[in-house]
């Protein structure tokens, strides 16, 4: 039923988690640019051009899903793209910056379409 078989388990395991948040925050520090990383620490998104789509931007969150693609003409669509194995959510952002710059078409291949941001008040955040 559960996945620790003691306090002392569980308690390694959190200790692994955090050490791994941390290092995925400062893999966050390394990977973006000053402008991209004081636009995520200002408004919880950092925004990524599209290279293919002129006028395309998207935005990705902090917690780096759903992003984000705003289209040229106004439209909104929201695009889910999740590792197979868990990452940390700061190392998610990475991933996904990195998936639009480096293959734009494969990403939108292989995203989920969502209907709605998902959380409280994340859309409104995505949207400015």
């Amino acid at each position: 039923m559960f996945r620790w078989r003691t306090p002392a388990d569980w308690w390694r395991s959190r200790l692994a988690e955090r050490r791994a948040t941390r290092q995925a925050e400062d893999l966050v520090r390394h990977v973006l640019s000053e402008r991209e990383y004081a636009q995520l620490r200002r408004e919880g998104f950092i925004e990524v051009r599209s290279r293919r789509v002129p006028g395309r931007a998207y935005r990705i969150p902090a917690g780096g899903s759903p992003v984000a693609a705003l289209e040229p003409d106004g439209r909104l669509v929201y695009l889910c793209l999740q590792p197979a194995l868990p990452v940390p959510r700061p190392e998610l952002l990475i991933i996904q910056k990195l998936l639009l710059e480096g293959d734009e078409d494969e990403f939108w291949q292989r995203a989920n379409r969502v209907g709605r941001a998902l959380g409280h008040g994340i859309g409104q955040r995505l949207l400015g």
